[in-house]
């Protein structure tokens, strides 16, 4: 990745590095917002920070922890991505990455976790990662990159400080809007609180001959059941674009039946990354929705 200084003029930017210089940086963070292309871009100038030795301002860009950053060959600085199918946030690689997180770095003096797309971790995943994060090693910081914070559990939330670059995009031009999710997302949401199953096989129609619109939508059908949680436990704001949504849910229903629903979204989020039956994918969403919230 190309490794830039950080931008003073930008008030996030302006605030991490100073955080970094005067050695405050948090060991973890989460980065939102923006299209991907910018969270990374801003995890690579704080990792080389992180791990600079060559003095103010960091990163140098020229020390050898620096150039290695640069040239995304560092050992101290690996990076997981959820959207790799070999290295999807199970919770066994979340395991993996926590046991990893122990282990001394190789050359620098700290080591830099990079993880993409991070709020596509199940609950499993979250209360795996959150072991780590409560009793970090003091040579350890985890930056966790998300479109939107409303996909943690409150939990990891509290024990991470969040920067935002504001408002997701979508880097692709031809990428389903937001927008457009958010409505896709919220109506399967609605449906679920209500007692008729026939308005939740209604509400999936819009995705049997839509396998992208599926794909896009899932993970902010997450989104809303973790937002929906946050509020049952009383943790903080949510996303305005699904806070409608998740206070209704989050009066209808209880935390079991919120917690068993996102454990399906996490089962059908991989089910499409392995290219299952779309249409047994969509009946399956029907079905085991509305089972998880009858119990």
């Amino acid at each position: 990745m190309k490794i830039t200084g950080f931008n003073i003029e930008n008030n996030c930017e302006s605030i991490i590095y100073k955080e970094i210089s005067l050695g405050r940086f948090p060991h973890a963070a989460i980065i939102e917002g923006g299209t991907p292309e910018e969270r990374m871009a801003l995890a690579g100038k704080i990792s080389a920070a992180l791990v600079c030795t060559g003095g103010e301002p960091r990163p140098c860009g020229i020390c050898p922890n620096c150039i290695k950053a640069a040239a995304d060959s560092h050992p101290d600085i690996p990076v997981y991505s959820a959207e790799d199918k070999a290295k999807a946030f199970k919770v066994d690689m979340v395991r993996d990455i926590r046991a990893e997180a122990y282990i001394l770095p190789n050359e620098a003096d700290r080591k830099v976790f990079i993880l993409e797309n991070a709020h596509s971790m199940g609950l499993e995943g979250q209360n795996a990662i959150l072991k780590v994060l409560e009793e970090p090693p003091a040579y350890v910081n985890f930056l966790l990159l998300c479109s939107s914070k409303s996909g943690f559990l409150p939990t990891v939330l509290s024990r991470a400080a969040v920067y935002s670059l504001g408002q997701a995009k979508l880097s692709d031009e031809n990428a389903i809007p937001r927008e457009k999710l958010v409505s896709a997302a919220s109506d399967i949401a609605a449906s679920l609180a209500g007692s008729d199953d026939f308005e939740t096989v209604k509400a999936a129609g819009q995705f049997e001959k839509d396998a992208a619109l599926l794909k896009a939508s899932l993970p902010v059908m997450q989104e809303i059941f973790a937002a929906a949680l946050r509020i049952k436990f009383d943790a903080g704001d949510v996303e305005e674009d699904i806070s409608e949504i998740s206070v209704k849910l989050s009066s209808r229903l209880t935390r079991r039946s919120l917690l068993e629903a996102s454990e399906v979204i996490d089962g059908l989020i991989e089910s499409v990354r392995q290219n299952a039956n779309h249409n047994l994918t969509v009946t399956r969403l029907c079905t085991l929705l509305r089972r998880a919230i009858s119990n």
